[in-house]
């Protein structure tokens, strides 16, 4: 009998140290041991095109869809995608204020006029930032990503003693996005992203 007990346990023990190590390989391959860099980089200029999202960040796929089926509609056939956030993070969920958008300033003149007439547009300056990126695997890596980087910013934003206006979160092409690139202007007012604010007036 205490056989028998003995290799129960001992085959408990190894089921668990089995899930352990699943675990521990899939974290490690969603990039969870990986070290975050960030690097001060200039990023802009860009023009982009727009859509408010007003809410908790749980319900900006349902946004983003909706964005999606009118550039669609409205010809552009790739959205180099970002979203930019405005609020801090301890921000009441309902009250989160997000912009989903796509780079267009790579498109002709004739295209972004016509994108234009559609959407409203913003100018995001050349800005001094600080920069991380991290691996894309799948969905998940829109919830890891977060948590790994913006501690290591955090960190640089205490010790540089700055506080960004805005946070920057760069996808590309979600067909094929290749890793997350986190971005923070360090010297950006609040004053120039005014005209984001103002679109969730009537929101």
């Amino acid at each position: 009998m205490a056989n028998q007990s003995k290799s129960i346990w001992s085959r408990l023990a190894l089921i668990l140290v089995a899930i352990l190590l699943v675990f521990l390989g899939f974290y490690a391959y969603m990039g969870g041991f990986s070290s975050v860099q960030v690097t001060e980089v200039t990023y802009g200029p860009r023009t982009i095109i727009y859509a408010a999202h007003r809410g908790p960040y749980e319900e900006i796929g349902s946004s983003w869809e909706k964005f999606q089926t009118r550039w669609e509609a409205a010809g552009l056939k790739e959205c180099r995608s970002l979203a930019i956030y405005l609020d801090p993070p301890d921000t009441p969920p309902e009250k989160l204020r997000s912009i989903l958008g796509c780079t267009v300033e790579h498109l002709d003149a004739a295209e972004q006029e016509r994108l234009a007439q559609e959407f409203p547009v913003f100018q995001v300056p050349a800005m001094e930032s600080i920069r991380s990126e991290f691996p894309y695997r799948n969905m998940l890596s829109f919830m890891l990503g977060p948590i790994k980087v913006y501690p290591e910013f955090q960190r640089v934003m205490e010790e540089q003693k700055f506080q960004p206006a805005v946070a920057f979160e760069i996808y590309g092409n979600p067909e094929s996005i290749k890793f997350i690139e986190f971005i923070m202007p360090s010297r950006e007012p609040r004053s120039t992203f005014a005209p984001l604010e103002q679109a969730f007036e009537n929101l």
